[in-house]
């Protein structure tokens, strides 16, 4: 993966997005499979923050993603990387399989500093590992967002944190199904996460195996949760107070 490949793809999700008329998009980045093919990590920021800083009619902003399984040399360049991190970049997120890496721990001190440089938070959890790597996002790693938590829905304390402090849910219904988080459609815990009161969000997550684009997965949304497609969307549209802004650094 060269710097070039970088900059083709954001361009892409870019246009993608655009044509599904989306208005603003953070878009997840892992720098490690560039460092690995020889990219310097500084590089790869470089080039992200250009590519990205321009773009108009959607903007597209950066989520430094991380994975479970990085070294701790890796886990450390991350962090020390933080606080010069360039503005495009908004959040950093947690991302793997919890099933084989579920001991979210070693990485307190990257998040702590993701934090104090005024980076939203996001982890992915709860989708294939269990209730205890949700509950691991939000007290370790200060989680204000969560990727799928479908764990969650089967336990009444932790739907009533993540409605009290407003920790928005990210559902990627098609994606569920796609990898087999979810069983069926009808057993998708999207509506329970709606009851309960918890914020949500609609993303298409791995388009490239679920093959679902924002409007799909908008109409698949409607179907699982009983609602129309507009009152999807008004819930979507509400969920961009949740938008990451780069905030000053506490």
């Amino acid at each position: 993966m060269s710097g070039k490949d970088l900059e083709c793809f954001i361009h892409q999700v870019h246009a993608e997005q655009r044509h599904e008329g989306v208005a603003h998009v953070e878009l997840r980045l892992s720098p490690r499979r560039f460092v690995v093919d020889g990219l310097p990590f500084a590089e790869f920021l470089r080039i992200a923050h250009h590519s990205m800083r321009a773009l108009e009619n959607p903007t597209l902003r950066g989520v430094l993603l991380v994975n479970r399984d990085s070294s701790e040399k890796f886990t450390e360049d991350c962090r020390r990387l933080l606080p010069g991190l360039p503005p495009t970049f908004v959040g950093i997120d947690l991302a793997g399989d919890e099933s084989r890496y579920p001991d979210s721990s070693r990485f307190r001190n990257l998040f702590a500093t993701a934090r104090e440089s005024g980076l939203g938070v996001t982890v992915h959890a709860g989708e294939f590992g269990n209730l205890d790597g949700v509950w691991r996002a939000i007290d370790e790693l200060g989680a204000q967002r969560l990727g799928h938590a479908l764990a969650a829905a089967g336990n009444r304390s932790l739907l009533k944190r993540l409605r009290d402090d407003s920790i928005l849910v990210e559902l990627s219904i098609s994606s569920n199904l796609a990898l087999g988080a979810a069983a069926s459609a009808s057993l998708h815990p999207a509506r329970i996460f709606l009851e309960a009161g918890v914020p949500l969000s609609f993303n298409t997550d791995i388009p490239i195996e679920s093959g679902s684009t924002i409007p799909q997965e908008l109409a698949v949304a409607a179907d699982v949760l009983g609602l129309s497609t507009s009152e999807v969307v008004t819930l979507q549209q509400g969920a961009s107070r949740f938008i990451f802004r780069r905030s000053a650094r506490r």
